[in-house]
């Protein structure tokens, strides 16, 4: 097996005259046969990774290389945790701990630095886009491909049922009910809430929130509320599932996790008044801040909760400060006067606990509420986790280079490259995940692009000179 090392490069000599040796010997003590391929882009044009990737990985192919390794040159292996081995069923990332974030992944589903493909991986995928210009998004383009086409880990909690469902047109829809004094009383001490819900964005209205968007909007869609300094659970144009309380001082506690729309997700909501905090998960699994998908939970609090009046509960719908409705279909509304523990939320999807249970819509029906426009239907629920790309557990350095992704500005996380990440950030979020681009027309099959030449380098490697054609930004 011939492995193609497949390198986009530009104005980056010193790395290159560190990344090639480096990788080269590495390969050889694995007795790994392989050649590096640099595709150089020699005009003064935003500099397209994704089509140089392509255009290296191209002449790999056409060298009679089995597989191919997408590499960042200012990246290299540190130990034999890099495993450069044959794919053979499903691309591999390998650049997971990386010096540059504390041997930590950058976020949850990066995708960057050393991925592993096949030939035939390569094909279905068709490789990177040649529409990402400058800095960003092209790798997570890669990635959405893969999901696509099935190769990624799709795990899922071990529930599969028939529902009733209530379903929600964003719209007019909504369901109120007087609580009792029991659900009354529960959200000033120690309570539990538990849905199980599929939302829905509402770009029609309001676009999902990016971080290169000067005139972003931010929007919270209630699924469960109490008015009044709104108690509840909510869904965001942030793609975030969020909790908030209050404290009798005001004091608002928020915290939120990340989750693709259209997906059923188990969200639980839990307090413990005697120690002072608030826990929050995503079917079973609590939020940690670490890989950027969510607040840190558990979160602390100093004084007492809010104190609520007989004021409705709110499903689809709230009031305050303005009316905002809820895009979706919700199966499940559980709430305990009691903060459950790890156990039972881990497991709620297997046994719900029954001790005190003060509110239990589990099959949602129209007998229980006052309801206006919202339909019911039975739907066999399953519950993905997230999905992410298959790894190895690789550990790599990074060789210093500016930062060119997100950057703090006055407390604000900007684009180091502005506008030009902006606009990829908008191609890959509004166009490529939505599925407005076909990609089988986009990628490594139709490239534009003018070769020059190929220069060979440390006596057995290739630099492919090319100019590109035309640019989209």
């Amino acid at each position: 097996m011939k492995l193609g090392v497949c390198v986009p490069y530009r104005n980056r000599e010193e790395h290159m005259n560190i990344f090639v040796p480096h990788i080269s010997k590495f390969l050889e003590e694995k007795k790994i046969e392989h050649t590096i391929y640099l595709a150089h882009q020699c005009d003064d044009k935003l500099f397209n990774r994704g089509l140089m990737k392509n255009i290296a990985a191209k002449h790999a192919f056409n060298d009679g290389c089995d597989y191919i390794v997408w590499h960042d040159i200012d990246m290299v292996p540190e130990d034999d945790s890099c495993d450069y081995s044959f794919p053979k069923e499903n691309p591999q990332h390998i650049a997971v701990r990386i010096s540059q974030s504390d041997y930590q992944l950058k976020y949850e589903e990066y995708f960057g630095g050393a991925v592993l493909f096949s030939k035939e991986q390569v094909e279905r995928t068709n490789g990177y886009s040649n529409n990402y210009w400058d800095w960003g998004m092209e790798d997570d383009d890669l990635f959405w491909r893969c999901v696509i086409e099935g190769f990624v880990e799709k795990t899922k909690l071990e529930y599969s049922e028939e529902k009733y469902v209530a379903n929600f047109n964003g719209v007019n829809s909504k369901i109120q009910f007087r609580p009792n004094r029991e659900q009354r009383d529960c959200l000033s001490n120690s309570h539990t809430v538990s849905v199980l819900v599929r939302a829905d964005q509402q770009i029609d209205k309001v676009p999902i929130w990016l971080i290169g968007d000067t005139e972003r909007r931010f929007i919270e869609y209630p699924i469960f509320r109490k008015p009044g300094y709104d108690w509840g659970l909510s869904f965001n144009n942030s793609r975030a599932y969020t909790m908030q309380l209050w404290d009798r001082t005001k004091g608002h506690l928020y915290q939120w996790i990340k989750r693709y729309e259209n997906q059923w997700s188990w969200i639980t909501m839990s307090v413990d008044i005697e120690n002072k905090k608030v826990h929050f998960y995503l079917n079973g699994k609590e939020s940690d801040a670490r890989l950027g998908t969510g607040t840190q939970s558990p979160l602390y609090f100093t004084e007492n909760l809010k104190r609520y009046g007989m004021e409705p509960f709110f499903i689809g719908y709230c009031k305050s400060p303005y009316e905002v409705f809820f895009k979706g279909a919700i199966a499940n509304i559980q709430m305990w006067n009691r903060c459950l523990n790890e156990d039972e939320i881990k497991n709620i999807h297997k046994k719900v606990p029954q001790d005190n249970l003060v509110l239990d819509m589990s099959n949602m029906n129209s007998e229980f509420a006052e309801i206006e426009n919202v339909t019911f239907t039975k739907e066999k629920i399953e519950i993905p986790h997230t999905i992410l790309p298959f790894r190895s557990n690789g550990k790599f350095f990074c060789l210093p280079h500016p930062t060119e992704g997100l950057v703090n500005v006055g407390g604000i996380q900007k684009w180091a490259k502005g506008c030009t990440t902006a606009e990829n950030e908008k191609r890959y979020v509004l166009k490529m995940q939505q599925g407005e681009i076909n990609y089988k027309e986009d990628g490594i099959n139709n490239m534009q692009f003018k070769f020059l030449s190929v220069d060979t380098i440390y006596g057995r490697h290739k630099m492919i000179n090319v100019k590109t054609i035309s640019y989209g930004i």
